[in-house]
């Protein structure tokens, strides 16, 4: 409900300012106990009221039951007002009420403008021509159309959400055949994205119970598929079945057909490992178009996949390229899934020998010693140096297990205390080989006379 400042009027007759709250008002057909008021600077003796509809004054005084839905409002006389309570309004109401005051037997008068809302028809939608399918690229002209309803209703334009300014003419007012209306007028070219949605006349009115009211119109327009950049399909595996998939946008249905490499396959056929489905529809306009490659392989990636969708508006052409895992890694510069697995394994093979290494070090099972070198070193000659031959490694070890067995025959020494005599006997031989004068070091003699060579470990 609309109100206005208070407005003072000047009688011309008596020069007594007489204010007005509210100077204006809006109100709806119904509504109840709405108050006016006329009030002057001084006490008044009397007071009445006009309403638009009639001519009649109806005079109100303070501690006066109602006569007519219409009762006195205020403080009283005394204190210059003069107002009125309108129990329920109607059509009659709507206008200029006037309110007369007399002073000192001077009369003044002063004016408020009752606005009674009247809801307007629900909003409709006219179209020129009238047709329920639209073209892409062709223009429509449409109407949005309220009758009655006071005052005017406040006409808007919608595409789904989405307000719509360009095209919109301004807003008018129209008589025909004795009904008034407004109506406001939309200019537009429809699209192939416009298909599916609402076009949307709204009209806003304080007289409508939510405060506004619209309609709307589905827009089924045909239009060729749409156009879509060239389009590459990422993450496929080698090996397996794969589906290559565009969504694609036309209505009617589009009739679809691909070709691999020159070879073309009709919708729902096959082609040795290849099958073509037919388009599935998702939404209104929108479509999946599939090719199933059984087995994708490394030549599969290679070729050149064109799908072509028709329908009685237009052709559109599509290229798709398709992109393994493996090759996308490749190209990155790194390795792809069979290089992996490779480095996997070796590192694996790697790891276990070392392991099993150490093992067999802790265990003792594996010699660890370095090899023996055999060393011939005079004071003006080079070191020379050889591997130990089999013969000494196995007297070596058979000095280490027995040392009894380096002992001859005629030794006194028996073979149960030739463990405990062996390193004096040993040390007893280092030094006679010492005090011959003998150049050999850490020399030893077997049973047979011959003499070991010179054991050095590198």
């Amino acid at each position: 409900i609309g109100v206005s400042r208070s407005k003072a009027i000047i009688s011309a007759q008596s020069q007594i300012r007489v204010d007005t709250d509210p100077a204006q008002v809006v109100v709806t057909e119904n509504q109840r106990n709405v108050s006016l008021m006329c009030r002057v600077g001084r006490p008044i003796q009397f007071c009445t009221f006009t309403l638009p509809s009639s001519s009649q004054q109806v005079a109100l005084t303070p501690g006066q039951p109602a006569a007519n839905g219409l009762q006195y409002f205020g403080e009283g006389y005394q204190k210059g007002q003069c107002g009125v309570t309108i129990d329920r309004i109607t059509t009659a109401h709507n206008g200029q009420v006037k309110c007369s005051v007399f002073v000192d037997g001077l009369s003044a008068e002063g004016l408020i403008d009752v606005v009674v809302a009247v809801s307007p028809s629900q909003p409709t939608i006219q179209l020129e021509p009238e047709t329920t399918y639209f073209e892409a690229g062709k223009q429509i002209t449409a109407h949005c159309v309220t009758t009655g309803g006071n005052p005017d209703p406040q006409l808007a334009w919608f595409l789904e959400n989405d307000p719509i300014y360009d095209g919109v003419d301004k807003q008018q007012d129209f008589e025909q055949d004795g009904t008034t209306g407004t109506a406001l007028t939309l200019r537009r070219i429809i699209n192939g994205n416009d298909n599916g949605k609402r076009l949307i006349c709204q009209a806003r009115h304080l007289a409508y119970p939510e405060g506004s009211s619209q309609t709307s119109l589905q827009l089924a327009v045909s239009f060729p598929p749409l156009y879509l950049p060239e389009h590459t399909i990422h993450g496929l595996t080698l090996g397996r079945t794969v589906d290559v998939t565009l969504v694609i946008e036309a209505n009617p249905k589009p009739r679809t057909h691909w070709t691999v490499d020159g070879v073309g396959i009709e919708e729902g056929t096959e082609q040795d490992r290849f099958a073509a489905r037919v388009p599935e529809q998702l939404e209104s306009g929108a479509y999946n178009v599939t090719l199933t490659i059984a087995g994708l392989t490394l030549e599969d990636l290679t070729k050149k996949y064109t799908l072509r969708a028709s329908n009685d508006f237009g052709v559109q052409d599509y290229t798709v390229m398709l992109s393994s895992l493996d090759a996308e890694v490749d190209e990155s510069g790194g390795v792809g899934i069979g290089g992996i697995i490779g480095i996997v394994l070796a590192a694996l093979i790697v790891l276990a020998a070392v392991a099993l290494i150490l093992v067999a070090r802790a265990t003792g099972r594996w010699c660890f010693r370095g090899a023996s070198l055999n060393t011939d070193i005079g004071p003006d000659s080079e070191a020379q140096i050889a591997p130990h031959s089999h013969e000494d490694l196995h007297d070596e070890k058979l000095q280490q297990q027995n040392p009894a067995v380096h002992y001859g025959e005629g030794d006194e020494k028996s073979a149960a205390g030739a463990t405990d005599s062996a390193k004096p006997a040993a040390a007893e031989k280092d030094i006679k080989e010492k005090n011959g004068g003998t150049k050999q070091e850490n020399g030893k003699k077997h049973e047979n006379g011959k003499a070991d060579k010179t054991n050095t470990p590198v």
